[in-house]
């Protein structure tokens, strides 16, 4: 696939590329053909610039200050309540945390009376 500019440039390098070796036959043929005939010989599509077709895109429609407004205060508001879970969520953590080390220094202190015995 390639721009009708592109195709040209390819046809006319091919028609110099030609001359160069040497091949004015095959370079007199290629330079006789238009830009749709050396594309469709070469097997590859011609498409639409697509600097034209960027163009053509509809713009996107723009939120509303009042829009965003709402989903700051939506976003605000949903963040409050993750901090909240998190909170609740350390704050059990740090109890299994107590609990667990007070579980380990009661089998240390088990182990330190062992060692006396």
């Amino acid at each position: 696939m390639k721009t009708l500019s592109e195709a040209e440039t390819a046809r006319r390098r091919a028609v110099t590329g030609l001359r160069n070796l040497g091949r004015d036959d095959e370079a007199d043929e290629i330079e006789e053909m238009s830009t749709d005939e050396y594309a469709a010989k070469k097997g590859f599509e011609i498409v639409e610039n697509p600097s034209k077709r960027r163009k053509c895109i509809m713009a996107r429609r723009m939120k509303s200050r009042a829009e965003l407004e709402a989903e700051l205060e939506s976003l605000q508001s949903e963040n409050a309540e993750l901090s909240e879970t998190v909170d609740e969520l350390q704050g059990q953590l740090d109890e299994i945390g107590g609990i667990l080390g007070a579980d380990d220094e009661d089998e240390e202190d088990d182990e330190e009376d062992d060692d006396l015995d």
